[in-house]
């Protein structure tokens, strides 16, 4: 079948004869960035647009445009709202369900492969253009059912019996444009905004373009579709209470890509029965398509749609897996418009519900959207205020956040680099001190011994002068033949020269026994004390020692060491060492809490099931 351009009559071949069917529908206007004949490339082959059908469904239009591949292949890149899927008819051995047997969510598996039902819509034909592989006339019905995997899409088409299957995988707008296409491919057209009167109050709307399906009225909260000759009311709520934080209209500069702010949602979840609320915000750019900015309590998230479908791992807590990244469910609500303002691509109505699961990998949000059609995925990053603010410049100050959102990064106590240096710091002083430790000389300055006769109590013991040369560590250790006894040594370090003394006291006992229990024991008969940071000079080392009266002999062995190891200096880096990391995980950790209370885990962490 093909479509003339100029008289838009309708040729049918039949083998070598041609049919003319009439005339063919006029196209609506629709922001589609493709047009016939328009050449690009899909990863190395290029392409072109050589015919294209227009489809209408419940929400807005869907474009199928029929391209011939530069490899000789025939496909399909159905294109809408931004979107793109890059096709191609395939047989396979599975048999069908019937198209009302679907729902969004179930697994459905297509030559041996799983796949999970997206989408199910009753779309019709409006008009088509240029060639195409089969006769369409506007008006036919056209059934279909999309399905999404980890790595591809699939399109059922349900118009003829047995359905045509469709194989393929998503792409961006960027990856179907070729850089090198002749410079006379045609471009998408401008379209001119429409103005018109809110049928309800009479206030003045518009609509930018002939793909907006529904504007909501600022001053009455009516829904208008301006699509309806008669400007049909949609839905109405009551008049705006709450403003939007962006005006309609405004325009900014959001991660390299300019924006224009179309559209305003107000959407509400009841939880333990209180409402909570929080806005979103539609973004239409002439390079990317829609995209939505939300707010809730001062946090700001930029949403694109999802054209994968994530991997998802049941559990106490579910997991989804999405490029390579884990998200953990973090709650599931029931949401609700209740204030619509400005324009919408689809037929948006206040009181219209959904289900949203949302799964968070800081600072990304996963969300899927449930729907009696439909199943989409969403992938929200957190933004700061301060990014928001510079890229539209509000007339008012946006509010600052409050409390934390599900998917706010945890503050940071430094960069990567920073913990990279710091770690390699507490490395090498650790390092460091450890040889310095290991790396002391021990060496015996004097050794003897003090005696204490048969039956006696006290006993002392005064050393020749013993040379200290250099500033020193010193240790006195003691090493007494006690059984069921204790010693007590009132030990001094003097100065021969200035008199400067280090006093200190030291007990040693030893006790043994059995019982009915067995054999114990308890205390040491040797002990050691240290001395730190000793001036040299010339020391005499006086021993002053009492025992229990009436026991035998006692022996003590006394040894001075210097240049011992000090351990507690390596502890006590180590302690000093370990206050930065704890003190970040701490703050981690109250933050992780907080997040999480707010969450259908709320024992105060994610459960790690």
């Amino acid at each position: 079948m093909a479509v003339c351009g100029f008289c838009r009559s309708t040729l049918v071949r039949h083998d070598a004869d041609l049919e003319n069917l009439g005339k063919m529908a006029e196209l609506a206007e629709d922001r589609s960035p493709f047009k016939l004949r328009f050449r690009g490339k899909y990863r190395t082959v290029g392409f072109e647009l050589i015919g294209r059908l227009q489809l209408k469904y419940e929400h807005g239009y869907w474009n199928e445009w029929y391209a011939r591949f530069d490899d000789g292949r025939l496909g399909w890149i159905s294109e809408g709202s931004g979107l793109c899927y890059v096709t191609f008819e395939q047989t396979i051995k599975t048999l069908l369900p019937e198209w009302a047997a679907f729902k969004p969510g179930m697994t459905a598996k297509l030559g041996g492969k799983a796949y999970t039902v997206s989408n199910i819509e009753l779309a019709h034909c409006v008009a088509a253009e240029g060639e195409l592989p089969f006769q369409a006339t506007p008006g036919y019905e056209a059934p279909a059912v999309d399905l999404r995997s980890e790595t591809g899409f699939a399109s059922l088409d349900y118009s003829e019996s047995p359905p045509k299957v469709y194989l393929g995988q998503a792409a961006t707008l960027d990856e179907l444009i070729d850089p090198a296409a002749p410079t006379d491919t045609p471009k998408p057209t401008r379209t001119q905004a429409r103005a018109f009167k809110c049928s309800s109050c009479g206030a003045p709307l518009s609509a930018s373009g002939p793909d907006i399906r529904a504007v909501g009225c600022g001053h009455c909260g009516a829904v208008v579709d301006p699509k309806d000759a008669n400007l049909a009311i949609i839905s109405k709520s009551h008049p705006f209470t709450q403003q939007p934080k962006l005006a309609m209209g405004t325009q900014g500069k959001l991660r390299g890509r300019r924006y224009t702010v179309i559209g305003y949602l107000r959407r509400s979840t009841r939880i333990d029965g209180l409402s909570y609320y929080w806005d979103e915000y539609l973004l239409h750019s002439t390079e990317v398509g829609y995209v939505w900015l939300t707010e809730s309590d001062g946090h700001w998230n930029l949403a694109k749609p999802v054209t994968r479908q994530p991997a998802l791992k049941p559990g106490t807590q579910p997991v989804a897996r999405f490029l390579d990244r884990d998200y953990k469910h973090f709650q599931r609500c029931q949401t609700e418009v209740v204030q619509v303002l400005g324009e919408f691509t689809w037929k948006v109505r206040v009181g219209e519900t959904s289900s949203v699961d949302d799964y968070i990998s800081p600072p990304y949000l996963l969300s899927a959207e449930w729907t009696k059609q439909e199943l989409s995925w969403t992938m929200s990053e957190y933004l700061p205020v301060a990014e928001v603010t510079a890229a539209f410049k509000p007339t008012r100050a946006l509010p600052e956040p409050v409390g934390i959102a599900a998917n706010q990064p945890a503050p940071s106590s430094g960069s990567g680099r920073y913990w990279a240096g710091f770690a390699g710091f507490a490395v090498l002083a650790l390092l460091l001190q450890f040889v310095f430790v290991t790396r002391a000389w021990e060496k015996p300055v004097w050794q003897g011994q003090l005696d204490m006769p048969l039956g006696e109590a006290k006993a002392s013991l005064t050393t020749p002068p013993i040379r200290i040369e250099g500033e020193r560590n010193l240790v006195i250790r003691q090493d007494a033949n006690l059984d069921n006894r204790w010693l007590y040594s009132d030990i001094s370090l003097v100065n021969s020269k200035t008199g400067e003394t280090f006093r200190l006291g030291r007990e040693v006992s030893y006790y043994h026994g059995s019982d009915s229990d067995g054999s114990w024991s308890e205390g040491s008969s040797d002990d050691e004390a240290l001395i730190s940071d000793v001036p040299a000079g010339d020391y005499v080392l006086e021993v002053e020692a009492e025992t229990e009266p009436g026991k035998p002999e006692l022996s003590n062995r006394i040894q001075l060491v210097r240049d011992v190891p000090i351990w507690s200096n390596f502890w006590i880096l180590l302690l000093l060492l370990l206050v930065a990391p704890l003190l970040a995980w701490f703050r981690s950790h109250s933050f992780e809490s907080q997040r999480w209370a707010q969450s259908d885990y709320a024992s105060g962490e994610e459960d790690d099931d």
